[in-house]
């Protein structure tokens, strides 16, 4: 006993030998390397058959492992094993020795380990070798389906006729537009149950014979052929597999679908030159903040309950978007604001932005000036938001003018009223027309324009940023402008007092 103490504590236990000596060994280790196999051939069996089929072996033991603990009975793991009808009693035994937990880490009876065992199935899941061998192993019995078959077309002695009998078939069938499959499906997925439907619903097979009465090129291929195919294509239950053969006449001559059709958008190249590209963004949201009389503070104060006068940038894209300014922005004009009034922490200084917005209203300390005399907004300080036109050269400019002269002139010697003939295209009173039905209006007029005239005069009151909605308002005020007791009549009309 002092001995065993001096030692440090009880002896290790010898390791049993098995009788029989080193060939006892030998067998026993042989025995572990067969089961080793038979566990990986069981594994990759039920990777096949999970990954065909799409769902998760954590689905069979939720019922027994109610805490989720990660382990179940034996019983009960055979149990869930049993749902897929797969393996034997035999196999399964051998998978619940393997995934058995000894203690100290697990004790009889919930003593299997099923979440170790799922992590081995659902590898299959991330590996894309494996992925891409059971794709090419088993072939697939609808496109519209995520389950596979199994099935395997058997081999020929003259494999050689066979791949010519395929090509033709293939061929056949493009140039006659038939689809093998479809000369099938009614006796394999008829809504209803039908006697004469001898297999499962949308499997695939059908009976010898009604393959062989359903085969839609019985002149072109003779019955030899025909029994060639059957038998290649022939299931261990005596039936036929036609959609296997769909899928390799599919393969041998591929037949694509009509391309969808489109209508791509090609923009022609525009170099014209927009009145909005020296415009600065803030400059534009304050014109149309002027027409549409909106009070933009409102909007970002819903996202700055401390009233600090900051906000994010996301905050200001939401707070334009319900102000329905957002459209009246590019990508780059946004850009420019956020560049403006951001500060070195990426908040945006919302207060200085409406401020400088709110200019047009009212001047900021006008209390403090009481000589100062402000304006009311105008159509001058609405026209960056409602109009964008082209930039022009002087020499552009004295061609428009000519155009313009002759067409005056015209216009006032023959006492021609232009209004109405413009107001027949303009049925919503828009104040725009397209260029054709310019062009139409001059011809009317006895005044036909070219292309190139009616291009020019467009250049000038095409003014909405585009080159076909033609401001027939603005043209008219220029070749027939409204006798001044007219125009002053009009004027105090329209004005507030």
């Amino acid at each position: 006993s002092g001995v065993r103490a001096a030692a440090g504590g009880p002896r290790a236990p010898r390791p049993e030998v098995p009788r029989g000596g080193a060939r006892a060994g030998d067998r026993l280790a042989m025995a572990a390397v067969n089961d080793e196999e038979a566990i990986n051939a069981f594994i990759h069996k039920i990777q096949m058959f999970v990954f065909a089929r799409r769902f998760r072996v954590q689905d069979l033991f939720g019922e027994f492992d109610r805490l989720g603990v990660g382990r179940v009975t034996r019983v009960n793991f055979q149990r869930a094993l049993k749902k897929m009808e797969l393996l034997g009693i035999d196999e399964v035994d051998l998978l619940a020795d393997y995934y058995t937990d000894h203690p100290p880490k697990a004790s009889k009876p919930q003593n299997v380990n099923w979440k170790r065992f799922r992590d081995d199935i659902d590898r299959i899941f991330d590996e894309e070798e494996t992925q891409e061998q059971a794709k090419t192993t088993q072939l697939s019995i609808s496109p519209m389906s995520t389950m596979f078959s199994t099935f395997v077309p058997r081999g020929t002695e003259d494999d050689a006729k066979v791949q010519h009998l395929m090509h033709r078939v293939a061929a056949l069938c493009k140039s006659r537009g038939v689809s093998s499959k479809h000369c099938y499906i009614d006796l394999d997925r008829a809504p209803v149950p039908n006697p004469s439907r001898q297999n499962a619903y949308r499997c695939g097979k059908v009976t010898r014979s009604q393959f062989i009465r359903g085969w839609p090129f019985k002149k072109e291929i003779d019955e030899a052929e025909v029994e060639l195919l059957v038998e290649r294509y022939t299931t261990p239950s005596g039936d036929v597999h036609f959609m296997a053969m769909h899928n390799d006449v599919s393969e041998v001559l591929p037949d694509p679908a009509q391309p969808f059709p489109t209508s791509p958008l090609y923009l022609r190249p525009d170099d014209t030159q927009w009145s909005h590209q020296s415009i600065r963004a803030v400059a534009r949201i304050q014109s149309k903040v002027v027409e549409k009389r909106i009070r933009l503070r409102e909007f970002f104060q819903d996202f700055d309950a401390l009233r600090k006068g900051l906000c994010s940038v996301g905050n200001l894209r939401s707070a334009l978007t319900i102000s329905n300014l957002g459209k009246e922005l590019s990508k780059s004009d946004f850009e420019e604001l956020v560049n403006t009034y951001a500060q070195e922490d990426g908040q945006f200084n919302y207060l200085q932005f409406c401020n400088d917005v709110n200019q047009a209203f009212a001047v900021t300390g006008l209390e403090k000036m009481p000589l100062h005399r402000s304006e009311m907004p105008d159509a001058e300080t609405t026209s960056p938001a409602r109009r964008n036109t082209m930039r022009l050269a002087d020499g552009t400019k004295a061609k428009i003018a000519k155009v313009e002269d002759r067409i005056r002139t015209q216009v006032q010697k023959n006492g021609i009223h232009l209004q109405p003939l413009f107001n027949d295209f303009d049925r919503a009173r828009r104040g725009f027309v397209t260029r054709n039905q310019f062009t139409r209006v001059m011809s009317t007029i006895d005044l036909p324009q070219t292309d190139d005239t009616v291009g020019l005069i467009a250049g000038k009151y095409c003014d909405f940023g585009n080159h076909c909605d033609f401001n027939y308002k603005t043209f008219l005020k220029s070749v027939d402008p409204p006798v001044d007791d007219v125009e002053t009549a009009m004027m105090e009309m329209t004005s507030p007092h």
